[in-house]
């Protein structure tokens, strides 16, 4: 980045001694150079670069910190992303069988917990063109997650006596279906994650 700056300000200061010596009075038939010198002109001439630096400096500080700032918001829903794949693993290597209940309720509820931490702070950053996308994400998300809740956490006996999720002594027992339900539920909610970091992207 600041390679490229310097290059591209030192190709604005050599264009403006350029025209300088273009403007200037050349007696090229008498081979008699005769560059005069402003004292006003120079002193545009310094102004105007200095105002370069300064611009330039101040444009790479603030592109700089809006990297920082979308790195550390891709960052978190990287952990919401790793704490899901936790979730996802379980059920595929056990297929919805003795599970660890509380470590299931304990992921589903730190998943929740930083969604909305991220979603406070991506909110107020963002900018007015794109916050509507950001706010319809987070409904989204939010309706995503609730469903996810349910799926982990609560059943209904069905008429044969048959439970989606039966517990004894913290050892969770999911029926078929309700497996299915949660892993497809998980793929919806990482897909939505993968879309809202490309628009986070944009910020």
């Amino acid at each position: 980045m600041n390679k490229r700056i310097g290059i591209e300000i030192f190709s604005a200061i050599l264009i403006l001694v350029i025209g300088w010596l273009i403007g200037s009075k050349w007696k090229i038939c008498q081979f008699v150079l005769d560059l005069q010198i402003n004292i006003v002109d120079a002193v545009s001439l310094l102004i105007t670069v200095v105002m370069g630096l300064y611009i330039a400096r101040i444009l790479e500080k603030e592109v700089q910190d809006n990297r920082i700032e979308k790195d550390m918001y891709l960052s978190k829903i990287s952990v919401i992303e790793n704490l899901l794949e936790n979730i996802e693993t379980m059920f595929q290597n056990k297929n919805g069988i003795d599970l660890d209940y509380k470590l299931i309720v304990n992921l589903e509820h730190r998943i929740r917990t930083k969604k909305n931490s991220i979603f406070e702070h991506i909110v107020e950053k963002s900018k007015k063109k794109i916050k509507n996308e950001i706010q319809t994400y987070e409904k989204q998300l939010k309706d995503e997650f609730k469903d996810l809740r349910n799926y982990l956490t609560q059943t209904n006996a069905s008429e044969e006596g048959t439970k989606d999720i039966s517990i004894e002594n913290n050892i969770a027992r999911y029926s078929q279906e309700r497996t299915s339900l949660i892993l497809t539920s998980l793929n919806s909610i990482e897909n939505k994650l993968l879309e809202l970091k490309v628009l986070i992207n944009k910020m």
